[in-house]
């Protein structure tokens, strides 16, 4: 029998008791077939993809839920850029602009006859090696600062997990950005 001195105590065992059944209740939901959680993770889906879930009461209690997904499906995508930088003179340089495209997952280049010519298959190449030179300064800088992110409390290892990963997404996109630059593609 487990005595409990104080209200301290019994907090940290009814807090323990809650934790642990709110995972042992998202296992079973996770480990029905047949139940109500729908495998997003297994869809074919692009950056311009969209899914939708709706659930509904009706008044007589029953539960209705609604999945639309709309794969591969194109979209206008609108950059507005609204800027504002101070000069050296004092003035403010304003500038705007408004882009609006169609959203491609992929833009594929159009060579002679369809096919790639030497120097965009170059341009790829460079920047494939932009990328991944890129990702691995990423992960020598990450290297001396996750750890210091990693010991805060209950949220570091999360936060040191989102930095690396979104320091190597960031690095790699910059460098392959450059790369492309620098060999004129």
């Amino acid at each position: 029998m487990i005595q409990i001195k104080s209200f301290h105590g019994l907090s940290t065992v009814l807090l323990a008791s809650g934790l642990i059944a709110s995972n042992f209740m998202s296992l079973n939901m996770l480990a029905k077939k047949d139940g109500g959680i729908p495998d997003i993770s297994k869809l074919s889906s692009t950056p311009y993809s969209s899914i939708q879930i709706r659930s509904e009461t009706k008044p007589d209690g029953a539960e209705e839920w609604t999945f639309a997904s709309r794969q591969h499906d194109p979209k206008l995508k609108t950059l507005i850029i609204d800027d504002e930088k101070p000069t050296f003179n004092g003035a403010v340089k304003k500038k705007y602009t408004h882009k609006q495209d169609v959203a491609q997952f992929a833009i594929y280049p159009q060579g002679s006859d369809g096919k790639l010519t030497a120097k965009q298959i170059e341009c790829i190449e460079k920047q494939a090696q932009g990328r991944s030179n890129g990702m691995m300064i990423a992960d020598a800088g990450s290297v001396q600062v996750t750890p210091a992110i990693a010991s805060v409390p209950i949220v570091g290892p999360v936060l040191a997990g989102i930095f690396f990963g979104q320091a190597r997404k960031q690095a790699g996109e910059a460098a392959s950005n450059l790369a492309g630059q620098w060999n004129d593609c």
